[in-house]
């Protein structure tokens, strides 16, 4: 199942906007009467040879992309037949099928405790957070003082931590 609407982690956008730029975009250069047009896949999509450079430009022009695209079938092909016997380890299947299942999953939500506690000049010195110690392991981190939480807030906070050591 694709996850929906705010769900969508920003990554998901980006891979499907690349790969509409890697099946639609197209580009073209001329220069001496040859013009060509690629796909930004690698594909030659269109060669003009102006008739002035050969009574049999537009035939040939043709004829080149006609060959381009036929020996990139082949090449694809042959690339296709390797990737099938590579994919048929049953290793990368599940790495495959572990990267599948992350794109379909939310962006986690990193803990409290390990964000870096942000200084706030306005506050009162008695207020304010102690710095982390920074070589201290990430699960001992917990820049937020309990005794200004609320009881719902503390459980909540607490399972966040212990859902983290098992995720």
């Amino acid at each position: 199942m694709r996850p929906t609407g705010g769900d969508v982690d920003p990554i998901t956008g980006r891979m499907e906007s690349v790969g509409r730029a890697l099946l639609a975009g197209r580009a073209g250069a001329a220069r001496h009467g040859v013009a060509v047009e690629v796909g930004a896949d690698g594909t030659l999509a269109a060669v003009r040879i102006d008739e002035s450079i050969t009574p049999y430009g537009a035939y040939l022009g043709q004829l080149i992309a006609d060959l381009a695209r036929e020996a990139l079938e082949r090449a694809r092909a042959q690339v296709l037949e390797q990737l099938d016997e590579f994919m048929a380890d049953p290793r990368i299947m599940a790495a495959c099928d572990a990267l599948e299942s992350a794109v379909q999953q939310p962006k986690p939500v990193e803990p409290l405790w390990n964000q870096q506690p942000q200084p706030n000049p306005g506050a009162p010195a008695w207020n304010q957070q102690p710095q982390a110690n920074p070589v201290a392991p990430v699960r001992n981190r917990r820049p937020f003082d309990e005794d200004l939480l609320s009881e719902e807030e503390l459980i909540e906070e607490n399972e966040r931590y212990n859902r983290s050591l098992w995720s």
